[in-house]
């Protein structure tokens, strides 16, 4: 009976294996790459964290080292946390060799692109969202060493190709698909919420100067 049961988990692991695509694979490998390295430009570089050494002085203190926080492990082990939510905000579409690629519908302020080429469905995000859970279950570990000392196209080419083997030199050297441009209608409710704030603004300074003005009214009637 074991052994029928370990022969039909075999069964079934070799027929998701066989079903899974290796272009979604690379390009969300590459997304959740260059969303990791985004967290990491988002952290000041002057910002410092401790971690400790396993090597120990001859006085048997445990030595402790201050490394860059945007690089750490700690830091890089909470951006993991919930990386993967972000594919939500991105959508199947193709890149310059015409293989199936990912790209962002929403932009990382959380305004809405113009969408070109685009395929959308639920099935499609939540398909995204697993396969980037997929990738980051099994290498999250040589994602975070990699960013330590490399920068995206390193990292890239070490997990993406090296390591993980979705992606070809080929498909490592094509752009990802670039965002569209945020949309017209967003744009003029950017500008209305401008605009409005300036007003408030003038507003605020004319009452300010108002109440400064009748302060000073009061201060010369007293004297």
């Amino acid at each position: 009976m074991d052994i029928l049961y370990i022969y039909v988990f075999l069964l079934s692991f070799l027929s998701l294996e066989a079903k899974r695509d290796d272009d979604i694979y690379c390009a969300v490998c590459r997304a959740l790459v260059d969303e990791v390295n985004h967290s990491i430009s988002l952290v000041d570089s002057k910002q410092k964290v401790q971690v400790g050494s396993f090597r120990v002085d001859s006085k048997g203190n445990q030595k402790v080292v201050e490394v860059p926080l945007a690089r750490s492990e700690i830091h890089l082990t909470e951006v993991f946390e919930t990386i993967c939510e972000k594919f939500r905000q991105y959508g199947n579409t193709k890149n310059e060799l015409g293989k199936k690629s990912v790209v962002r519908m929403v932009s990382r302020d959380g305004r809405p692109l113009v969408l070109k080429d685009i395929h959308i469905t639920m099935e499609g995000m939540k398909l995204l969202t697993h396969t980037c859970e997929t990738i980051a279950e099994e290498y999250e570990d040589q994602i975070i060493r990699a960013f330590r000392d490399g920068e995206l196209a390193a990292v890239e080419q070490k997990v993406c190709g090296n390591i993980a083997g979705y992606c070809s030199e080929e498909d490592l050297n094509t752009p990802m698909p670039e965002p569209g441009p945020v949309q017209e209608s967003q744009k003029v409710e950017d500008k209305r919420e401008d605009e409005e704030e300036e007003e408030e603004d003038e507003t605020d300074e004319g009452i300010e100067e108002e109440e400064e003005e009748s302060e000073n009214k009061d201060n010369k009637e007293e004297l």
